[in-house]
């Protein structure tokens, strides 16, 4: 017990050095942050629940390519924190630094009621923060399947609050539409929405934040409505 003990101390010393040294450019910078380090066997669930006891308004992961088949049989972390953050998750794909030039807004038009609606007006609200504070464009897309399920452009733009040529209309697949998108576009951010499930059906793997990662070039910032 004592040796388990020490080994934890040292582990946890030398994390804290880590992290000092990883912000020191920032406090140089005159930003203030705070760290902490969190020892936990089920890490996963520790992430959720020190982003809600911290309040933070966004938790930031790096996200790596994983295969189809690991997508649809992994609890990844990627997994648990967008269906069980309690706010925005941005899964960090790239290493490029600069400035961001255009983000993309997907979102999902088909499905109705008060909690779609809610989450609708939330992904856009955050993605129209990210462009207010970075100078980005902000475009959108929507995928459609059926004649019935149709939006005009128009529409679209009006809904976001873009102009027409920036609202993007593709019959497919919500994945395979966006995919396309990003690659026309270049877009280096997309945000789109996750409804909260619950029982069995939070079990299901496989929503269209998931889809997405390992088939665009792309940060994926994913807005959760609970």
């Amino acid at each position: 017990a004592n040796d388990m003990d020490s080994f934890r101390e040292a582990e946890h010393t030398r994390h804290e050095m880590w992290l000092e040294r990883l912000i020191q450019p920032y406090v140089d910078d005159g930003l203030k942050i705070e760290t902490a380090i969190e020892c936990n066997d089920d890490w996963r669930n520790a992430l959720v629940s020190a982003a809600k006891r911290v309040k933070a308004d966004l938790i930031v992961r790096s996200s790596y390519r994983r295969s189809a088949l690991q997508r649809r049989v992994l609890k990844t972390t990627d997994w648990l924190l967008i269906r069980r953050a309690h706010c925005p998750v941005l899964l960090v794909k790239t290493d490029r630094v600069g400035k961001l030039e255009s983000v993309l807004v997907a979102l999902s038009m088909m499905k109705k009621g008060r909690a779609h609606e809610k989450l609708t007006d939330a992904v856009i609200d955050h993605a129209r923060s990210v462009v207010e504070r970075t100078g980005a464009k902000l475009h959108a897309v929507y995928a459609y399947q059926g004649r019935e399920n149709f939006l005009h452009p128009p529409d679209l733009a009006k809904r976001v609050g873009i102009p027409r040529n920036r609202a993007h209309v593709g019959e497919g697949l919500p994945e395979t539409e966006i995919a396309k998108t990003v690659s026309e576009l270049g877009a280096t951010l997309v945000v789109i929405g996750s409804l909260a499930r619950k029982g069995m059906t939070e079990m299901v793997v496989g929503n269209t934040a998931e889809r997405i990662l390992d088939q665009i070039n792309a940060d994926v910032m994913v807005v959760s409505q609970r």
